[in-house]
């Protein structure tokens, strides 16, 4: 039988081991109390268990089609409870036995809305149903996330919203799940006191002291033996962002894919997200890393404004500004006028002049890394491959060939140590791709690209920017020494001449 139901999946951390558990040991007490702990909130909150195991329970809650719906308000009560319960279990069995006392026990519970099949148990299950489907994988899968979170009941806003103002929430994230689609998720931190006789406020207090406690033990070591094993590597596989919402899948880079994400105000704001990929060969992490290291010393209103840094469930991630018009690529598909080519230049420019004063060299300067503002602005991105000119560990081996073939300077084309006078070179290129539509280089092969980069003549201008052509032989000279020296001397070319 298919029907919408609320799914909800705990599972307990820091399970002491098998030898642990024998009988009459503190363990074995502790671990015959846990399945009560476990099941009982489920029962008082009409759920059905569809799955027992000493260390999970996954469990059920529906309505008659009679009824108003309130399994997602059962779900997380029950949930919220559990949490309270055990968190008693392990102050009682502490206090028990002082001198030895047994592992603190933490929960992390998954809950989620949707539908799922129900149909009997098969024979020595142990329970009378079982459940399968989508709402089962994904309570499931906020179950793994919670830990990595730090949070004890991770709900996702569908079941949260279905529950009511009765359930009590903070932080808020998403979670990228197999089929690249994502749910997004709320932070239950208790329940709110209801209005009636026994309903102290003491006791709601009481529910979120006891889930601030479990959050607590979550930070221990666990056991990743067996199943707990099998749960982290599946959550290994997706993500979750704190305190962002993904929105859609925007792109995918060299390093990250690309997020768009409603950010802690709702604004909306870009995420490049990167899987952390073990062995530590890879010197992407580092690449990632030095990105965000270098624009956050750089503010200027043509370079990206980035919000923040950080590492979440095996991924690290930059937060950007995000882009409503797109890219400069897309605006030179459409034709660009004279006058706002020149604008573009001149705003590239000095996004240049304010990475190259704090010793930054872009590297990879193309229309692609170019975005615009709402208000036609632009801004400079993207600084992937860009590298310090005073770091002593440098991203490339000496003669390794970085960048975009198209635009390429010749001395990245040959493998040469760069300066800032390499983005110029690039700038020139982007110059006349904006005024003629066409790049000034094309070939049947990479390496010919890059011969043509060191040996090829500077392209020539037609009517009527054949006055531009000046300053597209100083941008784009074979000889770095008779390129303009710096972005600020060609702002003051472009101003001499009252463009």
């Amino acid at each position: 039988m298919n029907s919408q139901a609320t799914i909800l999946y705990a599972r307990l951390h820091n399970v002491p081991p098998p030898d642990d558990a024998t009988p009459g040991t503190c363990g074995a007490e502790l671990l015959q109390e846990v399945r009560a702990v476990l099941q009982e909130p489920i029962a008082r909150h009409e759920g059905i268990v569809a799955q027992q195991r000493p260390d999970s329970v996954l469990a059920i809650f529906g309505n008659d089609q009679r009824e108003k719906p309130d399994h997602a308000r059962r779900a997380i009560s029950a949930a919220v409870q559990a949490v309270h319960d055990l968190a008693r279990l392990n102050r009682r069995f502490a206090a028990r036995m002082p001198q030895s006392p047994p592992p603190r026990l933490a929960l992390a519970t998954g809950v989620h809305l949707g539908n799922v099949d129900v149909a009997p148990a098969r024979n020595g299950s142990g329970t009378a149903v079982r459940a399968t489907g989508e709402a089962v994988e994904v309570a499931r899968l906020l179950e793994c996330t919670a830990p990595d979170l730090g949070w004890s009941i991770v709900a996702s806003q569908q079941a949260r919203r279905a529950a009511g103002l009765p359930v009590e929430s903070g932080r808020f994230g998403s979670v990228a799940l197999p089929d690249s689609s994502f749910v997004d998720i709320a932070e239950i931190t208790g329940l709110a006191p209801q209005r009636g006789p026994g309903n102290a406020a003491a006791t709601y207090q009481a529910l979120r002291e006891a889930i601030v406690f479990n959050q607590r033990l979550q930070d221990r070591p666990r056991d990743l033996s067996g199943a707990a094993a099998r749960a982290a590597r599946n959550a290994a596989m997706h993500f979750s962002i704190e305190g962002y919402r993904i929105l859609r899948k925007i792109g995918e880079g060299g390093m990250a894919s690309i997020y768009l994400a409603a950010g802690p105000s709702e604004e909306p704001q870009v995420l490049k997200v990167m899987r952390i990929m073990s062995g530590g060969q890879d010197d992407s992490l580092q690449r990632f890393i030095q990105e965000f290291a270098l624009l956050a010393q750089v503010k200027h209103p043509n370079v990206a404004q980035i919000h923040r840094q950080g590492f979440s469930a095996g991924h690290a991630y930059i937060a950007m500004e995000h882009f409503s018009q797109g890219d400069l690529r897309a605006r030179i598909a459409q034709g660009i006028s004279r006058a706002d080519a020149i604008a573009y230049v001149k705003q590239t420019a000095a996004a240049l002049q304010a990475i190259h004063r704090a010793g930054i060299v872009h590297r990879d300067l193309k229309p692609d890394n170019l975005m615009l503002r709402r208000d036609g602005g632009l801004a400079l991105a993207d600084f992937g491959i860009a590298k310090h000119v005073a770091m002593s560990i440098t991203d490339t081996a000496h003669g390794e060939v970085v960048g975009t073939p198209y635009y390429l300077s010749p001395e990245q084309a040959m493998g040469q140590q760069v300066d800032q006078r390499c983005d110029l070179y690039s700038l020139g290129i982007i110059l006349y791709e904006m005024l003629t539509g066409t790049k000034p280089y094309l070939a049947s092969t990479a390496q010919d690209l890059l011969d043509l980069h060191v040996n090829g003549p500077v392209p020539t201008l037609r009517p009527p920017h054949q006055d531009l052509q000046p300053i597209l032989e100083r941008l784009m000279a074979k000889d770095c020494d008779r390129r303009y020296p710096s972005a600020q001397h060609l702002l003051a070319h472009l101003f001499a001449l009252g463009l």
